[in-house]
Order: C-alpha cells, then sequence, then structure tokens
C-alpha cells in the first residue's frame, strides 16, 4: 500500500467511523489513526486529497478577455484555478495551462463551460468582426475593437452568473490545496497598441459585446448526472 492508497483507505475508514453502530465505528476510526501514524498522514492531507484538478491547454500568450472568461468560470462553479507554466522539450517552445481545481466534478465543469462558451464568444468575434469591422483598414486597429467587444462579451455573461455557494470546510481546503502549490508564474496578456482615434472609441464596441454575452447562460447544476453538465450555454445545448 503506498500513501495515496493509504489516504484512500482512510477516508473509508472515517466515513464508517460515523456509523451509528460504536463498536464498527470504534475499530474503524482506530484503523484510520494506525494508518496515519504509519504513512506520515495528517488531517490536511486527508482534506486535500479530496480536491481534483482539470485542465485545459492555452496559449502562452492571450488577450485580457480571455483570462476574465477563465475567472468567471471559476465563480460559476465554485472553484478555483491557476495558471501553470511549462516547456515541451519535443517541440522547443514554451507551453501554459488553465487549471481549475476544486471538488469533484465541479473542476470538469468548469473546464467543459469555458471550451463551450470560449467557441460562442469566439463565433460572435468572428461575426462581429465581418459584420460591423469588415471597413476597418488597419489590422491592429481590428483587433483592439474586436477585443473590446470580447470584453463586454465576458463581461454580460458574467452579470448572469452568480457565485457559487460553497462551505467554509471547502473554502479552507481550497485555501489549503493553493497554499502548497508551486506557482511559477502566469501567462502574458496580450495588447495591442490601435490608433489613438480608436481607443477614444472603444465604448460601442464593448456595449454592444455586453448586450450579446447577456445572451449567453450558464447553469450551475452539479448533483446529478448528465443534466449536471451544462444544460445552454450560449444557445448551445451540452
Amino acid at each position: 500500500m503506498n500513501k495515496s492508497q493509504a489516504i484512500e483507505k482512510i477516508k473509508k475508514c472515517l466515513r464508517l467511523s460515523k456509523s451509528a453502530n460504536e463498536h464498527e465505528a470504534a475499530q474503524a476510526l482506530k484503523q484510520a489513526q494506525i494508518l496515519m501514524q504509519k504513512f506520515g498522514i495528517t488531517d490536511i492531507d486527508v482534506h486535500l486529497s479530496e480536491i481534483n484538478e482539470s485542465s485545459l491547454n492555452v496559449p502562452t500568450a492571450m488577450p485580457k478577455w480571455q483570462h476574465s472568461l477563465f475567472a468567471v468560470c471559476r465563480r460559476a462553479f465554485g472553484v478555483d484555478g491557476y495558471i501553470r507554466m511549462g516547456f515541451c522539450a519535443s517541440k522547443g517552445k514554451k507551453t501554459a495551462q488553465y487549471r481549475f481545481y476544486g471538488i469533484s466534478p465541479k473542476p470538469e465543469l468548469a473546464a467543459y463551460a469555458y471550451e463551450v462558451i470560449l467557441r460562442q464568444l469566439r463565433a460572435a468575434r468572428q461575426k462581429y468582426m465581418k459584420e460591423e469591422l469588415s471597413r476597418v483598414k488597419l489590422s491592429k486597429n481590428k483587433i483592439y475593437r474586436a477585443d473590446n467587444f470580447c470584453e463586454g462579451w465576458v463581461r454580460g455573461v458574467s452579470s448572469m452568473v452568480n457565485k457559487f455557494a460553497i462551505s467554509e470546510s471547502e473554502q479552507l481546503q481550497l485555501e489549503a490545496y493553493r497554499g502548497k502549490l508551486n506557482l511559477n508564474g502566469n501567462a502574458k496578456t496580450r495588447t495591442v497598441n490601435p490608433s489613438q482615434s480608436v481607443k477614444r472609441n472603444n465604448g460601442i464596441d464593448y456595449q454592444e459585446g455586453f448586450m450579446q454575452g447577456k445572451d449567453a447562460q450558464l447553469n450551475h447544476g452539479v448533483n446529478g448526472a448528465e443534466n449536471d453538465r451544462i444544460k445552454r450555454i450560449g444557445g448551445e445545448h451540452a
């Protein structure tokens, strides 16, 4: 039995220790204590073992609105998250991942929601660039305005999402887990330097994005089976 297997055994014993059968409960608690002492396992180790992660590969440099979407999905599903930077030796380049963590299945749901909403947002972005920004000549101006549209879109989604309520004990678990993470930096935020006239008039794009983003819906549902995923996000059915 290795340490991870011992933790699972301890968790099982702790569940049995709540049995109405006093003898069974006492034996289970005693077994849990023996295993904890033998493998050097603490109460914190047991609690942290309940935390799972779900990761997504992302570019090493992303626009601000993409980081904002990451935050929206964390808030909507009662999880936390971080960016893991790495290096792929075979490709000789840096890598980055968004990682959601929390009590399963919430990290998986948050990652799923992020991917679905991102597809919806990219489709809305392409349509906006084709229909509303078709006459914008300079590429940097078009990208800047499209980014502002996306920022407004994410803000629109955020305004429709309630923070997922979690217990105080779960919040402490998330904080303890983050404290043990060896975080190694953040992905860069992509910046665009448009013409001054575009900077002064970016409110129109943001407002249009905000109105469209409010049409996207993100349902929490984490207590059933298939319907726990996302029932409807931006018109796409899970």
